[in-house]
């Protein structure tokens, strides 16, 4: 109670001024609370822009492993390829989409508590009555709000990816390699041999043979080209 006595003024001053010392070591307490929360939320900020670059890079290379892989294959895996890529574009723009949405809610977090820590230095440097009017209305540490989660579990990992394609082309160079195996022990051998220098046209007559082509009997990866 502030006494009223003319004679007593100066306990009103020493009071106001002992309540007013008080008053702001709890305001900077809560201060403090802003500011170690806006450290905390430009970390998440950080972290969060660190790991969608890192996604991003990752994709990138799935992409282009991919593209590597799929290249080294005949035509007709080409729709494999184009279906794998556009897995991993799909899963990229849905990431991005996630962390669009959170980046954004981030930035608000931060300028609402910047904001605030901009109205309690302004007010603390208010004149006693209103500092003591008015302090249960400032004095309101920042709300705990914790951020959204990007759902990274629902994804297929770029590297289990990367990974299961290496793997089809190992399975495919095989499956090709027995497949040229088997059509060669099928097959017959044509050996090029070198062409025979003959001394005379005449020799080269002698030795000249018709060679023909059945093509009932012939391999079918035969083909006779005229």
């Amino acid at each position: 109670m502030l006494c009223m006595l003319d004679e007593h003024k100066n306990h009103v001053t020493v009071s106001l001024a002992e309540e007013r010392t008080e008053k702001q070591k709890l305001l900077e307490e809560t201060q403090r609370k802003f500011q170690q929360r806006i450290q905390e939320k430009e970390t998440e900020l950080e972290n969060l822009r660190e790991t969608i670059e890192s996604h991003k890079r990752s994709a990138q290379t799935a992409v282009e492993d991919s593209e590597r892989i799929y290249t080294e294959l005949i035509r007709s895996i080409e729709r494999s390829r184009s279906e794998v890529t556009q897995l991993i574009r799909d899963q990229e723009k849905v990431l991005l989409s996630q962390s669009e949405g959170v980046l954004e809610q981030l930035k608000e977090e931060i300028d609402d508590l910047r904001k605030r820590d901009a109205e309690l230095e302004q007010f603390s440097h208010t004149g006693h009555i209103h500092f003591l009017q008015s302090f249960q209305s400032y004095n309101v540490p920042p709300a705990s709000k914790k951020s959204p989660n990007i759902a990274l579990g629902s994804c297929l990992s770029f590297d289990d990816l990367r990974g299961f394609i290496t793997q089809l082309e190992v399975k495919l160079q095989q499956v090709f390699k027995e497949e040229e195996e088997k059509i060669l022990r099928k097959g017959k051998y044509i050996e090029m041999i070198p062409t025979p220098e003959y001394e005379s046209r005449n020799e080269f007559i002698q030795r000249y043979q018709r060679i023909t082509l059945d093509r009932n009997t012939a391999h079918e990866y035969l083909k006779l080209v005229v």
